[in-house]
């Protein structure tokens, strides 16, 4: 199980166009997501209004793949 602390941030592609987008940018480590987030003025989630660089558990696992069976054993 991995942990990691993730930021949210609006930003602007385009300023003379109309759209937002929405980017997740993932840390390893609260003290540095948290300096990012206070150094860029989004210390809350701009979506949930929620405070940023949350914990999140990684459940996922990596599988490998089986390989194929030799000709000696099929």
């Amino acid at each position: 199980m991995n942990t990691f602390f993730v930021l949210y941030l609006l930003t602007v592609p385009d300023i003379m166009e109309n759209n937002v987008d929405l980017r997740r940018v993932v840390f390893h480590d609260h003290e540095t997501c948290m300096y990012v987030a206070q150094s860029l003025n989004q210390t809350v989630d701009p979506v949930a209004r929620k405070e940023n660089c949350a914990e999140v558990d990684n459940y996922i696992v990596a599988v490998r793949t089986p390989l194929p069976k030799p000709e000696f054993m099929k």
